[in-house]
């Protein structure tokens, strides 16, 4: 099949992701814990699981018809998702320091580049209250193609970073088939590469999320310590679709209301369109033997997005860092040393 170069030059980092955003699992009710979202969460659909996988050397091995509607994966092996192929049985874990595990040509990789073919089947239906349906990768390794249901969906990389693909045009009802194509190196390699084990594959969470059509898209908190012993904390957002009614409640660690506000259109130079203040009367605030956070709840028409924030203020003044208005001593833990009594370093007597 005629599969895109892009993991080869420098031309394109993403194809057909959506735009980066705050990191947030919505729901259509308040979670009761952010850290099992995706479990809680009504509007996420965890893929993990049991995958077909074929591991080969080089993309020349790849099966015809990879990516098609009608692909037949049934000679596939099982794998678990997420995971990556060295721990499978397939290639080997190399570590890496100083030298690169390639020849050093960059944009470029080994012709001989070896990939991992996944194939994974699941059942879609669409809801009226959440019609608008989006494909989430927290993490692969190096760099991936998307097909789903025979059409192409995009192309990612930047191993540790989410990539996010709006797939609602190419879902049907009931069984849907995706399909990924991930490679061990791209010209992304070069710069991920020092110091670290290598290790390939779909190696984080996998999962779609359903959502309105319009909703807050993307949001960026800020606090701010007021001199009387409260604090403000700041919420800016853009919306996906147009700006829709949105409500911000923030609470305490006993789920009592502390402050309560409406986002109102406020552009800025930061291209956020739509702002609102939170007042926070003897705000308690977080530092590292008192971590208190508070949750903060943002409403909209069908969706609601649980989120922590942590009120606190890091300055530096007359060169001292302080943490709410306390100094700070940063102090650097001194490594043992591994030479034996009696001996010195470079081998001498």
């Amino acid at each position: 099949m005629n599969i895109p170069q892009h993991h080869q030059g420098l031309e394109v980092l993403h194809e057909n992701t959506l735009p980066t955003r705050a990191y947030y699992l919505p729901a259509s009710q308040p979670l009761p814990d952010v850290v099992m979202a995706r479990a809680d969460s009504d509007r996420v659909r965890l893929l993990n699981g049991a995958w077909a996988f074929q591991y080969h050397a080089s993309m020349r091995d790849l099966p015809d018809g990879f990516g098609t509607d009608g692909f037949d994966a049934s000679g596939f092996e099982t794998v678990t998702v997420p995971s990556t192929w060295q721990h499978t049985g397939h290639d080997a874990h190399q570590y890496t320091n100083v030298r690169y595990p390639i020849p050093l040509d960059p944009p470029f990789v080994p012709a001989d580049n070896p990939c991992g073919a996944y194939v994974v089947d699941f059942e879609h239906t669409t809801t009226a209250q959440a019609p608008h349906t989006t494909l989430v990768f927290e993490g692969v390794d190096s760099c991936f193609y998307v097909w789903l249901n025979g059409h192409y969906v995009g192309y990612s990389q930047v191993s540790h970073a989410t990539s996010e693909f709006d797939v609602t045009q190419a879902l049907r009802e009931g069984t849907n088939r995706l399909q990924v194509l991930v490679f061990k190196w791209c010209d992304g390699t070069y710069l991920e590469d020092q110091d670290k084990f290598r290790t390939s594959g779909i190696f984080r969470d996998v999962y779609l999320i359903d959502r309105p059509e319009q909703v807050l898209f993307d949001y960026f908190t800020t606090t701010r310590l007021d001199g009387d012993g409260g604090a403000t904390v700041s919420v800016r957002g853009n919306y996906r679709g147009g700006p829709v009614p949105t409500e911000l409640t923030l609470l305490d660690a006993d789920g009592s209301t502390v402050a309560a506000a409406t986002m109102r259109r406020s552009a800025d130079r930061h291209g956020y369109s739509h702002q609102a203040t939170l007042v926070v009367d003897r705000a308690r605030l977080w530092n590292p033997e008192d971590p208190q956070l508070y949750t903060l709840l943002i409403e909209t028409p069908g969706e609601v997005i649980t989120d922590e924030v942590g009120i606190r203020e890091v300055a530096v003044t007359d060169v001292v860092l302080t943490l709410n208005g306390a100094p700070v001593t940063l102090a650097a833990r001194r490594q043992p040393s591994r030479l034996r009594p009696g001996h010195r370093a470079g081998g001498g007597p």
